[in-house]
């Protein structure tokens, strides 16, 4: 949004292209509350109401995992709001051995939305 890019799925590139410029114009003329998919703030920015402002972009805040080693870290990231599940936080308990109706604390979605780190 932000970018003024197309995402990378759609069947008719005017079309999209179209939308996203009405999109990007609403945004303009009206308070909008940008809700992000692919950043941990769609939720954040949604719970304060923050409004979007194109011409400044939000810092984007990347999930605090460490990749670099390779090795299971037993931490699990939220696909949809970026939220690390992180055992050593959480009296050592696996992510495999929460509840299955065990809900992200951010956004309350699932565990079926959670990802090996």
């Amino acid at each position: 949004m932000y970018e003024n890019k197309l995402s990378v799925v759609y069947d008719d590139l005017p079309a999209a292209r179209e939308t996203l410029d009405r999109v990007r114009e609403f945004v303009r003329n009206h308070p909008t509350v940008y809700c992000g998919t692919h950043t941990p703030q769609g939720y954040e920015n949604l719970e304060a109401k923050r409004v979007i402002d194109l011409e400044s972009p939000v810092k984007t805040i990347p999930a605090d995992v460490d990749f670099s080693d390779k090795k299971a870290s037993g931490k699990y990231v939220c696909s949809v709001c970026g939220y690390v599940y992180d055992p050593a936080e959480h009296d050592g308990v696996a992510f495999e051995d929460l509840p299955d109706d065990w809900k992200c604390p951010r956004c309350k979605r699932g565990k079926d939305k959670f990802n090996k780190a």
